[in-house]
């Protein structure tokens, strides 16, 4: 996986080194990049590579997970002196992955798109993200279950949206992403019962 960085410049470099898969993946798939190769193009030894990374895989879920965090940050940034609201949440949201358009092209270009659902699943599924804050009268199940359904529909919606060369603008994303989650599913569904 990935070392944990006590100090701000390992983890800038860190953050370096990731920057460095990222470019790398713009023009080569991430199955043919090669550790050797990544530290070649960055002019740098093997051994600091493995300083950071166990393996390109660890370099990938760095720059996965790293990208996730990097959102809290950017949202509390945009809504400094505004009420926060679920349409402003989410509205960040889209734009935050619409400025990340560099990742989902890379990512898509390697068909790994399915690794970032996996990670923010994981990443909102941690203690200090979702469950216990959002949900505080639920059992852990349902808590889970209701963060994963809300993660991966919403990371859908990016992805689709990414694919169509983001055509819809943020907002309105943001308005159907919120009707979707405070609506019924199926609003006619006691007909069917």
């Amino acid at each position: 996986m990935y070392k944990l960085c006590k100090t701000e410049q390992s983890a800038a470099r860190q953050r370096e080194l990731e920057s460095g898969l990222l470019k790398a993946m713009e023009i080569t798939r991430y199955e043919d990049i090669s550790v050797s190769d990544l530290c070649e193009q960055m002019q740098i030894p093997r051994k600091s590579f493995y300083r950071y990374f166990t393996s390109k895989d660890g370099a990938l879920h760095a720059l996965l997970d790293h990208t996730l965090m990097e959102f809290e940050d950017y949202a509390m940034g945009l809504q400094r002196g505004h009420a926060r609201t679920v349409n402003l949440d989410l509205e960040s949201f889209f734009r935050f992955w619409e400025q990340h358009r560099k990742l989902l092209d890379a990512l898509a270009r390697s068909n790994i798109l399915g690794m970032l659902i996996e990670r923010a699943v994981a990443y909102a599924l941690t203690d200090d993200i979702l469950p216990r804050r959002f949900l505080p009268g639920d059992d852990p199940l349902m808590q889970r279950q209701i963060t994963m359904f809300g993660v991966c529909g919403l990371m859908s919606m990016v992805l689709t949206w990414h694919h169509e060369g983001f055509l819809t603008p943020a907002g309105e994303m943001a308005r159907a992403a919120a009707r979707m989650l405070s609506q019924p599913l199926f609003p006619n569904a006691e007909k069917f019962m």
